[in-house]
């Protein structure tokens, strides 16, 4: 357990400095790259975090830091932060956090993140364009079944126009995502 607590204070304290560092160079937005963060601060739960080796998902507990290129996260404003293996457990916590954690009942959201389908990279989920993906076959991702993001609306379309049986209808905003979205995705962890 000392291990872990000291650990736990190099990481806040090598995280405050970053914080602090890069308060001078400039802000940041939800669309950058991961940077060490911490989460007691108002500022640092506008910044994506790495996502520790030992964080289960939010909703399905599977480990995010094993699908690197498909895991997402969430900070909320009260200052918890919360990682997830996939789109589809991000979309579901979105919807319901209550469900999930009773204290995030109600929640507002500061950044929340998800991987872009096709490079992989990090972006801000409310600036992102999501394919409501039907078909687990098609995708080989954690829990086979989620909605896809992309950065780019042209690319969201461009994956849409390649199946007949995707349209535009298909293609979502972050606020677009329901309880049918959340459930269609990940039912069988609601109560």
């Amino acid at each position: 357990m000392t291990r872990s607590v000291t650990r736990r204070r190099l990481v806040v304290t090598a995280g405050t400095l970053t914080a602090a560092l890069a308060g001078c160079t400039g802000g940041t937005d939800d669309t950058a790259e991961p940077t060490p963060t911490t989460t007691d601060s108002t500022a640092a739960l506008t910044d994506s975090a790495p996502v520790p080796e030992d964080a289960s998902c939010g909703v399905c507990n599977m480990m995010p830091a094993k699908f690197p290129d498909y895991n997402a996260q969430l900070t909320v404003e009260a200052g918890d932060r919360v990682f997830f293996c996939s789109s589809g457990c991000l979309a579901a916590y979105y919807v319901d956090p209550g469900n999930f954690e009773p204290a995030h009942e109600g929640a507002t959201f500061a950044g929340l993140w998800v991987h872009d389908h096709e490079t992989t990279e990090l972006i801000g989920a409310r600036s992102a364009w999501f394919v409501r993906e039907t078909n687990a076959d098609r995708v080989a991702d954690p829990m086979q079944r989620n909605p896809l993001p992309f950065a780019a609306e042209s690319d969201a379309e461009a994956y849409v126009a390649e199946y007949d049986e995707l349209s535009e209808s298909d293609i979502l905003r972050l606020t677009d995502f329901d309880m049918d979205l959340a459930t269609f995705y990940r039912g069988r962890f609601f109560e």
